[in-house]
């Protein structure tokens, strides 16, 4: 009642599918990784943001303190200038950084094209009135 089973025919067909299997998972692993790459990089560049924030915030309190402590001179401390500069600084690598985020988040999906209204026209009548 046993039927004999070769194991020789089926290894032929057993190992082409094995083959294929292996070959499937190894392009999914691939496509897994880029994924998390892609990621991982959108990660931190938010982790940049939020720090770039926080420092914001820290040196808005620096500021402030400063002030308070200089109020009496009518002058800026060079401390107070030093905080301002910096400032400055923040919010320009705070701003590259949203904008970073913004293509980041633009470039996942399919972009609308919206076309603008010329407004030149009315720009310059509007010049030609200064003018006048």
């Amino acid at each position: 009642m046993t039927k004999e089973f070769d194991f020789k025919k089926e290894w032929g067909k057993t190992k082409k599918q094995l083959l294929e299997f292996s070959q499937e998972a190894a392009k999914v692993a691939k496509k897994g990784e880029e994924e998390l790459v892609k990621f991982s990089q959108k990660s931190m560049v938010h982790i940049d943001a939020t720090a770039a924030n926080i420092h914001k915030e820290k040196l808005y309190y620096q500021i402030g303190k400063e002030y308070a402590h200089e109020m009496i001179d009518a002058e800026k401390s060079d401390k107070l200038k030093n905080l301002l500069a910096e400032l400055k600084k923040v919010i320009a690598e705070e701003k590259a950084l949203q904008n970073k985020i913004k293509k980041q988040a633009g470039s996942g999906g399919k972009k609308k094209t919206v076309k603008k209204k010329s407004t030149r026209k009315k720009k310059t009548a509007k010049k030609a009135e200064k003018n006048a």
